[in-house]
């Protein structure tokens, strides 16, 4: 029986230390450069963590948001030349 305890409570102990804090996707799009460091852990780990599904959205609402648009009277200039 105590060996069967010592059991349950050393993978209860491993368990709780792999575990990390779930960060919103709002966190994640505030601390950029952090976003961008862990969005390439989870591609290098493969894992679908919520932490990394919350980092691949903030990721992608940060680049909509921060994207160049694109100016047509430019393009319309370059091609009539």
């Amino acid at each position: 029986m105590k060996r069967i305890l010592i059991f349950v409570g050393l993978v209860s102990i491993f368990a709780l230390v792999g575990c990390e804090e779930t960060k919103s996707v709002d966190w994640w799009k505030e601390h950029h450069e952090d976003a961008i460091k862990k969005e390439s852990e989870c591609k290098k780990t493969g894992s679908d963590s919520q932490n990394c599904r919350n980092v691949k959205q903030a990721n992608f609402e940060w680049k909509q948001l921060h994207a160049v648009e694109p100016d047509w009277n430019a393009e319309m200039k370059k091609l009539i030349k």
